[in-house]
């Protein structure tokens, strides 16, 4: 499936806080075999001013659906969606001008050179001739900015992507899986860029990932989506405060540890070497005296912080539960009820 890129043109309008709000919006598709597959179930999520956002969630989960829906390439089945201070889709032409984004991974002519590409597509759209250079130092591509596309490295393709949503300064760039497939030196040059984008230009910048590590170090927002709803939507200090933190063991007795917690009802996770993390909400001299009474004795014993991968995994898990008491309780109301004679 090739990949759009799409264009946003900025103009002056009245400052708000809240830039985006989804507001239960529900999206379903048909099935091959004529059933209805629902993407996004009640999904609600606000994107601030300014912020940049983390948009989380397991393949199928409706993350792309819903920037889908919001840039204006599906129409939501239900629910609402304001943008800039205007109802979607009913001014979705001029929103569009405010927003640029990438979704399904960048696409250009192999043949020509990332300059041409992106002259090309600044005369289709009116962009100035000087700002395909400055969108290509911009992202770091100005060196390379003579040489074919189709000798780019993955990580040159997706930051070209990015510099061909800029052509006409966006004021929210929305980026499906920027740093997917890249090189831990391309992950690196694009959440940089990122972080420019949001400090220097001051943009609002969605982006989709599944790179837990990246988007702690980047956003200052996180959204979490699972079977199409909103599970979380905080910003990312209030997230890692409520997670779980954890006491980390080290040394050769980590295997009667784990043994001896796993009987205590800790939440044991074994890690490389000789370390174990062990999720507590209690401080670590708990897990130290329940090992101590058993003559289990580490070498180390530390407490570390929740990081976002510790607190998206919680998050999904008491989602996950709360679904499975839900289908239950279904079941059994369905179950109770008479049959028509």
């Amino acid at each position: 499936m090739r990949s759009r890129v799409f264009f946003a043109y900025s103009r002056e309008g009245p400052a708000v806080s809240e830039l985006v709000r989804f507001d239960g919006v529900v999206k379903k598709f048909r099935t091959p075999r004529g059933g209805r597959q629902t993407a996004l179930d009640g999904f609600s999520m606000t994107i601030p001013r300014g912020s940049l956002v983390g948009l989380l969630g397991p393949n199928g989960s409706g993350k792309t659906t819903a920037l889908k829906v919001l840039l204006g390439l599906v129409r939501a089945d239900q629910g609402t969606l304001r943008a800039f201070g205007h109802d979607l889709p009913r001014d979705q032409r001029f929103v569009a001008r405010k927003m640029g984004a990438i979704i399904e991974g960048p696409a250009f002519t192999p043949s020509l050179t990332g300059h041409h590409n992106l002259r090309l597509l600044g005369e289709l759209h009116g962009v100035k001739k000087r700002l395909v250079d400055e969108v290509l130092d911009l992202v770091g591509l100005a060196e390379a900015a003579h040489r074919s596309y189709s000798g780019y490295s993955l990580g040159m393709k997706q930051r070209l992507g990015v510099a061909a949503a800029l052509l006409p300064s966006p004021e929210l760039l929305v980026l499906d899986e920027p740093m997917n497939g890249l090189d831990p030196e391309a992950v690196r040059d694009m959440r940089e860029l990122l972080v420019r984008l949001q400090r220097e230009r001051e943009m609002t910048v969605v982006v989709s990932s599944h790179i837990l590590a990246e988007v702690e170090l980047v956003c200052d927002r996180v959204t979490i989506v699972r079977h199409g709803r909103v599970i979380c939507d905080d910003s990312v200090e209030t997230l890692l405060a409520r997670g779980p933190a954890r006491t980390v063991l080290r040394g050769p007795e980590v295997s009667s540890a784990r043994e001896l917690l796993d009987a205590h009802g800790y939440s044991v996770i074994p890690a490389a070497g000789s370390e174990l993390h062990v999720s507590t909400s209690g401080p670590s001299s708990e897990v130290l005296r329940v090992l101590a009474e058993h003559g289990v004795f580490p070498d180390e014993i530390r407490r570390e912080k929740a990081s976002l991968e510790d607190a998206y995994i919680e998050a999904v898990r008491k989602a996950d539960e709360e679904r499975a008491q839900i289908v239950d309780t279904n079941k059994l109301s369905t179950r109770g009820r008479p049959h028509a004679s």
